[in-house]
Formats: C-alpha cells, structure tokens, sequence
C-alpha cells in the first residue's frame, strides 16, 4: 500500500507577460480548431509558451480530423492566423512568419490523435481530450498531465532535474489522483521509488533506477495494447519508407567568389531554420583522391596559384567526380530523409566557372557534360557582390578576376531553373534572412494543399 501525503493545491498566479508573437499565432491556431469543431489538448510545455518556442508543440487532436482537413485549414486561414502552412509531413505542420526586420520564426506542430511516445501507446486521445481543461489553451487533467509527463520522461529516458522539479510541482497539485496514475504503469518498488520521489522533489533514486523501471513500463503498456503497438510500430516503418522515397529534408548548393560570404551564411543557417530542419550537415566539393590515404594535402591559401593538370589528370578526374557525386546521392538520400538540412560549401556546379581553384586543364565542354550527369541540389544560390566589397573582405585573387568571375557566376546561375541570387553586399543578418526567405518559399511549395 502506497502512503500518500495530501497537501492543500496552492495556486501560483501567473505573471502577467505579454504575449509574443509565437504565442499569438499559436492561440490563434487553437482558436481555428475549436472553431472547425476539433477538439485539442496540449498535454505540456503550454506553460513555456510566453518564451520563444524552441521545440515542437505537442497536440492531440480528436480522430475525426484528417490530416488534409488539417491542411486546408492553414492555408484558408493563413492570413487570420498570421503565418503560412511551410511544411506538413503526415501530421506535423511547420507555421512561418516574418516580422518587419525581415527575420522569420516558425512553429512546429506536431499533431497526433493518442499520446504515444517512443512507439509507446502511453495515453489514448479520448482519455486526455475528455478529461481536458482550460488554462489559457486545453491540457490535460492535473493527474493525467503528471502521468503523461512521468510516462514520456521514462520513456525517453530523459528525467533531468528540471524535468523532476515540474513533475513534483504537478504531483502536489492532485497527490492522491497521481499516485492513481503512478500505480497504472508501475507497482510494487518502482511505484513506491516514484512516489517518494515525487513527494520530496528528489529524482536521483528513479533515475538510478530507470532501466528497470523504463522495462516496466513498457512491459505494462505493450501488454495492454499489444494490437495498438504492433500498428503504430507497422504505421512508423510505413512512414519511413514514404520519407526515403519522398525525402523532406533540402540540399542547399552556395556559389559566389572569395569574400561573398559563402562560410558565415552556412553557419548561421541552421540556427535560423532549426524549427524546419531538425539536422543540418555542411558538404563541399568532392575530395581529392588522395585525401583519402591521407597524402597529397596542399595549401588552398593561393587557390589560383598551383598549374593546371594535364588533360589526361584531368579526365580522370572528372570520370572520379562524376562517380561520387552519383554514388554519394543514396547517401545523401537517406540524410534528406532524416528531415536534414544539406549546405554545400561549393559544389560541382562551382567548376563550370573556377577551373582554375580546382587545377583543372580539360575541356570546359567535359565538365557541362558531367553536370548535366550528376544529381543537382534543390537550391543553387548565389552569393552577388560588387568586386570593390569582395576585395575589401578577402583578397585572395586579383580585383579583375573577382570582377570576371563575378560576372561568370551571374550568367550561370541565370540559366539554372533552381538558381537564386542574394545581394551579398548587405549586412550579414539580412544575407541569412533573404536566404531563409528563399528556402521557406521553395519548401511551402512542396506542401501539398
């Protein structure tokens, strides 16, 4: 039997915060629900909303609404709501806006119809949603809320001691209805080890114990729902499946002379986009063939100082080229899959106009050939500066070649369908945010309406 220490519920006023932006437009999206006749409950985090919105937000949804219900509801109140539908996969919905410095914030929503977690059916839908209350947006009741909470913590195997601190917080809110939930996926020891946790706020001991009592809980939930676990597991590798062959990650190709900026823009971008790419990998021109023994490394501090190779050196390396871009394009493949965000630091593409960088001393018909041969990226953009401000950034090369190649870059990128050209010149910050326009534009297309 499991002792209870029943405490008096304390109410915390909540500060009074103005609202963000994140925050208005999430408010508004729950408020279109209501309005469709969707019931929603988000089971946690809601109190964090007032911040910037770093990581997905949570939301069970009633079952009755299908996913291309869901995406026409975006883009019909799009202008209501104040951002635009970007990316939808299955039930997961990337919003974006764009605030008057030109920077954009996104919100991702992943939506679900029961609170499963790792593959875990934890929580079925109907349960939170008829139990839900409101408190400022729908979440679950106290008791369930702490349960869910308790249960994805396990599951994850990720019980930090700020994560054990709001777990205590919402154990003495509702004591005896949490031990109710504690008992629904544990018993015996690993029940009592929770619940003294709970009451003292101290989560060392469970999180000493956390093999034994993650096995418990999914010996417990599989159990009980075998049917629901084999499905969700069936419905999950039927969904990876669809991502290999439709990948929803994006390869981003960055083109333009020394001093363009090409270094500064790759590191920003993935902070700025991590709401739509989880994962960001930098590539760049494929390696020289001795890199991979190792030998061979010269210094790159003089690009154009080294002669070209031999016609014969050189189409051999073409045919080189050639084969690891096409054999690298699984790879790659599967890399999209994983909703990653691929920036090249150069590209193939790069060659049509700077032989020279790469000692190149074959037909410039060979290479066109080849390019038209390998997979391209999803974007080809192209970092534009007048040659007076590339010179003022990096002289690595003459004032009239960074003019020549300046002017090389332009007329190729203009033949490319999926070249784009960002003015270089600005300050770096609305470099990025032109960029992030650019990607967001590409990618809202892709989802479908």
């Amino acid at each position: 039997m499991l002792n209870v220490v029943r405490s008096h519920e304390t109410r915390i006023s909540r500060p009074v915060v103005q609202k963000s932006e994140q925050e208005r437009i999430l408010l508004r999206v729950f408020k279109m629900l209501e309005h469709a006749g969707i019931e929603y409950c988000v089971p946690h985090g809601y109190e964090d909303f007032s911040t910037p919105i770093t990581s997905d937000v949570d939301c069970i949804i009633s079952s009755s609404a299908s996913e291309s219900e869901l995406r026409t509801l975006f883009h019909r109140n799009r202008k209501s709501i104040g951002a635009d539908l970007v990316r939808c996969r299955n039930t997961y919905f990337v919003l974006a806006s764009r605030g008057e410095d030109g920077a954009h914030s996104f919100i991702a929503l992943d939506f679900t119809r029961n609170y499963d977690v790792n593959d875990l059916p934890l929580y079925s839908g109907r349960e939170l949603l008829q139990t839900r209350r409101s408190e400022h947006v729908y979440v679950p009741a106290r008791d369930v809320e702490f349960g869910a909470y308790l249960a994805r913590c396990v599951a994850k195997h990720a019980l930090s001691e700020d994560r054990g601190r709001k777990l205590s917080i919402l154990y003495h809110r509702s004591p005896a209805q949490c031990v109710e939930q504690v008992v629904r996926f544990w018993s015996g020891a690993n029940a009592e080890l929770i619940v003294a946790s709970a009451e003292s706020g101290d989560w060392t001991p469970v999180r000493e114990n956390l093999s034994s009592i993650h096995a418990e809980l999914r010996r417990k939930v599989i159990g009980r729902h075998p049917v629901r676990f084999v499905a969700t597991k069936i419905l999950a590798m039927a969904r990876r499946i669809k991502r290999v062959l439709t990948p929803d990650g994006m390869s981003v190709a960055f083109l333009g002379p020394d001093g363009a900026g090409k270094s500064s823009v790759i590191e920003a971008l993935p902070s700025k986009l991590d709401s739509v790419f989880p994962r960001a990998k930098e590539l760049g021109f494929a390696p020289g063939l001795l890199s991979f023994t190792r030998r061979g490394h010269q210094s790159t501090s003089e690009p154009h100082g080294l002669k070209p190779r031999s016609p014969l050196i050189s189409l051999v390396r073409v045919a080189y080229w050639m084969s690891y871009y096409v054999l690298s394009w699984v790879a790659l493949r599967f890399t999209l899959a994983r909703s990653t965000l691929v920036l090249y630091d150069r590209h193939f593409v790069d060659i049509l106009v700077d032989q020279k960088r790469y000692r190149y001393g074959g037909p410039l018909w060979l290479l066109r050939l080849a390019w038209r041969c390998i997979p391209k990226p999803d974007l080809i953009i192209l970092l534009d500066a007048p040659a007076e401000v590339l010179q003022a950034r990096k002289q690595e090369v003459p004032m009239e070649v960074s003019a020549r190649q300046r002017q090389a870059y332009l007329a190729l990128v203009q033949t490319l369908p999926n070249g784009r050209i960002v003015d270089a010149s600005q300050i770096p910050e609305h470099v990025a945010n032109s960029i992030v326009e650019i990607i967001v534009r590409h990618i809202s297309q892709r989802a479908p309406l």
